[in-house]
């Protein structure tokens, strides 16, 4: 699922906007786009939209070609390194929460869990799941390791797949969730890291065998 945040303000707007369609999906990996094509459809001029391309390249987001900027067509192998790397954050930053989160973030977590359990749609229940990622690195106080995590996070976005929002998965997201959660919670770092670890590597798994699927 793509989260996309911030506020559209001034010469950020085409940014945000062009930000979102390729998180969203509306910008395929492999599309090539112009500053004046993207100018044209925004209706804006070319020169914010040139700094948002500039911009997104360095998020990796986008190439640059001989034609314009191309949303990177990544293969199974490019986005198994970029999973991996994943896991091995994620895994460190759920460590450090079970040994520096507080009751409050404990709060804040179990309150997320309960929310998703709850949650009446899909894109409800995707975005309490991110949000729940997003509490739990911050209770890992490493801001380091979660501005890695959210380039990484953004890079894997372009590539959903509806197998993401699949019911038995998301049930299978809930529990792992809950048990990643329960390890934290007591203090445990050894069974709150391989609990994470599982979990990341499931979903990237899930992941990599829809991309051979589908041709990726």
């Amino acid at each position: 699922m793509a989260i996309t945040a911030g506020l559209a303000t001034g010469e950020t707007t085409p940014y945000l906007r062009i930000r979102e369609r390729i998180l969203e999906g509306e910008l395929r990996p492999g599309r090539v786009v112009t500053s004046s094509g993207l100018a044209g459809e925004l209706g804006v001029s070319r020169s914010p939209v040139r700094e948002a391309l500039s911009r997104l390249e360095l998020e990796g987001l986008v190439e640059r070609t001989a034609a314009g900027y191309r949303v990177p067509l990544r293969s199974a192998e490019e986005i198994l390194e970029i999973f991996d790397a994943r896991i091995a954050l994620d895994a460190a930053a759920t460590q450090a929460a079970a040994v520096h989160a507080s009751e409050l973030d404990h709060a804040r977590l179990e309150h997320l869990l309960d929310q998703a359990e709850h949650a009446s749609d899909t894109a409800a229940r995707l975005r309490l799941d991110h949000e729940f990622h997003l509490a739990l690195r911050a209770a890992g106080r490493n801001r380091t390791v979660s501005r890695l995590l959210d380039g990484l996070e953004t890079q894997l976005a372009a590539h959903d797949s509806t197998s993401t929002s699949a019911p038995d998965n998301l049930d299978r997201i809930r529990e792992e969730h809950r048990e990643i959660f329960d390890a934290v919670r007591a203090r445990d770092a050894e069974k709150a890291r391989a609990a994470m670890t599982a979990h990341q590597t499931r979903a990237r798994d899930l992941r990599i065998a829809t991309l051979v699927r589908e041709g990726g």
